[in-house]
């Protein structure tokens, strides 16, 4: 089919759809741009090892399950009955993970989450087999295939190491790629949703080609790659079959899908372009989930390879996205509650059995421990450290602990300490943009704890913003994108105003008494990450 890539201007409801690791969120919006309700519904996923996989049919049961609640909870809302209003969908969700699909949409194997490391192997003999590879990819990606979990190994790896499922997969689809083809029927990608891939060239934006050169280089198959649109395109409508599950109309207009990343400077305002407004000067974003980024925008590709600050396509064709991402940080945050304050032992007195339960108490424990956790630090490197220093074999855990230390402090340490290595990005990033940052505006699942806000404002340094109802942020910002790509819809016109669809939350000020204590924290913080490298407690026999 023709993809039509010309504005939808939206004069119905719009519905956007984050596809997490762990969640899939829903929202709808009004034609103002306006929520109007929304639904969410859990996923699971399995790591051992090198192996990080989820269930693709667990992923597509739950996007229909979401759509169906939403449609229950729309139902009643004015004169709505539940979806029937809509007129086009908006995607977000992961990326760097693959699912390999025969030419029905249908998965032929288990989805290799961003986690997943078996073909880190295959992208290094990239750069074994021809000296100039490296080089390629830094000018034109511009990042070299020399990370582990990248959607490229996964290519590879099951290309060459699952004869069996390569042979009967048509196209191997990031996640949202692959919900957008199952809502639809036809199969697309975009230059943002196949970045990890590292298979187009970047120096040009709303590129709809594979580079001939990287695809030689890198040895993939081809013939296995889903066909690129714009950005902005309208993939298709609602398969009948798909109405009929989800309550959506079988006119409802299917954008083509970005990551997690883009949707998250659309939220923040920090995509700039013709998709959103062009944040003032000085203003980056901030998002802390499963993984914490840190994001603006630039007018070049460009990497700094020695801080991990990379460019990346967003949803506009005029800016390219700074992205640094320092690793898993909300998840480390989980780990120390879920194993050290609500163990699942002789000690623990009750065991959460959701992320309400968990996050139960953890702004009162952030308040019942002082600035500095009573001189506990916290090291996130649960699973290896990202930006600014690299190193997959990192590990962390809790150093200067006392006699005197309490599980409320452990957990105020787990939050600075996700700030502290937000910090630590923070001079890299400024240099890389050219600009001091006097303003971070924070969304993700962090950015619902006021307290945990108040951490990250006091450790930083710099006022934090959030948007008004900042866990559906990412949700809300496609679906508003979606139905107005080329406006910035829902920003009142204020060139101040988040974009698409969102509205300013709380303002947290940095509270300047807590200055030293967090300057000297953040020295040792460096620090130890320096005297930990050298042990190499990540290294692991296989």
């Amino acid at each position: 089919m023709a993809h039509d890539v010309r504005p939808l201007i939206a004069v119905a409801d719009a519905v956007g759809l984050d596809i997490g690791s762990t969640n899939v969120k829903a929202v709808l919006l009004d034609e103002q741009f306006v929520q109007v309700a929304d639904a969410s519904r859990p996923l699971s996923w399995t790591r051992s090892g090198t192996v990080a996989e989820q269930d693709p049919r667990a992923l597509w049961q739950a996007v229909v399950d979401a759509l169906a609640d939403l449609g229950r909870a729309a139902a009643g809302c004015g004169d709505r009955a539940g979806l029937e209003r809509v007129a086009t969908v908006g995607l977000c969700g992961q990326y760097s993970s693959i699912v390999p699909v025969d030419a029905q949409v249908r998965p032929v194997g288990p989805m290799r989450l961003y986690l997943d490391t078996r073909g880190t192997g295959h992208c290094l003999a990239i750069l074994g087999r021809d000296p100039d590879a490296f080089a390629t990819w830094l000018e034109r990606h511009p990042v070299p295939p020399v990370g582990g979990g990248l959607a490229l190994g996964h290519l590879l790896a099951f290309q060459l190491d699952e004869p069996a499922v390569h042979a009967v997969t048509a196209a191997y689809l990031e996640p949202v790629d692959f919900v957008t083809a199952s809502l639809t029927g036809t199969i697309t990608a975009t230059q943002g949703s196949v970045f990890a891939g590292q298979l187009v060239d970047n120096r040009t934006l709303g590129a709809t080609t594979y580079d001939a050169d990287l695809v030689r280089l890198a040895g993939v198959d081809a013939t296995r790659l889903p066909p690129l649109v714009a950005p902005d395109a309208a993939v298709g409508t609602v398969l009948a079959e798909v109405a009929a599950i989800t309550g959506l109309p079988t006119t409802a207009v299917v954008r083509a899908g970005t990551t997690d990343t883009q949707a998250a400077a659309l939220a923040t305002g920090v995509a700039g372009g013709a998709s959103g407004f062009r944040a003032p000067p000085g203003r980056l974003g901030v998002a802390i989930g499963t993984t914490a980024v840190v994001l603006a925008s630039t007018d070049r590709l460009a990497v700094d390879l020695e801080h991990e600050v990379l460019s990346m396509p967003g949803v506009s064709r005029e800016r390219w996205l700074v992205w640094a991402e320092n690793g898993l940080a909300g998840r480390a945050v989980e780990a120390v509650l879920d194993r050290l304050v609500h163990p699942d032992d002789a000690l623990g007195r009750h065991r959460p059995v959701g992320d309400a339960d968990l996050f139960h108490g953890f702004d009162e424990a952030l308040a019942s421990s002082s600035p500095g956790a009573g001189g506990v630090l916290f090291l996130p490197w649960l699973s290896g450290s990202l930006a600014p220093q690299a190193d997959p074999a990192m590990r962390g855990g809790f150093v200067g602990l006392s006699l005197d230390s309490r599980r409320v402090d452990l957990v105020r340490a787990a939050a600075e300490g996700v700030a502290h290595n937000l910090r630590w990005l923070l001079t890299p990033v400024e240099a890389f943009v050219g600009e001091t940052c006097d303003e971070v505006v924070l969304v993700g699942g962090a950015s619902q704890s006021p307290a945990w806000c108040q951490v990250v404002a006091d450790v930083l340094a710099r006022p934090v913003r959030t948007v008004a109802g900042a866990g559906h942020a990412g949700a809300r910002a496609v679906a508003a994108w979606a139905a107005d790509p080329a406006g910035d819809a829902g920003s009142g016109g204020s060139a101040d105003g988040p974009s698409d669809g969102n509205r300013w939350g709380d303002r947290y000020e940095p509270d300047h008494r807590t200055d030293p204590v967090h300057a000297a924290a953040h020295l040792q913080f460096v620090a130890a990450f320096e005297a930990l490298r050298p042990l190499g407690l990540g290294h692991r026999p296989d």
